[in-house]
């Protein structure tokens, strides 16, 4: 099992938020602060950030936990929705 789908399948304490469509994201900063766990449906990632100084590394968001491959246009919709969830989540605004 993948760490995405052992995170999605036991964790605890993320934040959730529904969107207008019914889309359930969830969202959790891991370990000391350097990795976020974001969920979109039943699909989810890791990526890299810094908690510390609300950055996160676009280069990290590249596959879902099921493999498939994040195009551009997609890593471009994914951080707008992260950096909204993120400031209403940690009360932060993430940085690229």
């Amino acid at each position: 099992m993948n760490r995405e789908k052992e995170i999605k399948s036991t964790i605890t304490g993320a934040y959730e938020f529904k969107d207008e469509d019914g889309v359930i994201y969830k969202m959790k900063i891991l370990g000391r602060g350097e990795e976020l766990f974001f969920q979109k449906g039943d699909d989810a990632f890791i990526c890299d950030i810094s908690a510390r100084f609300s950055v996160i590394d676009l280069k990290s968001i590249s596959k879902w936990d099921n493999g498939k491959k994040i195009s551009e246009e997609e890593r471009a919709s994914l951080l707008a929705k992260i950096v909204e969830l993120y400031k209403k989540a940690y009360k932060d605004d993430l940085k690229l």
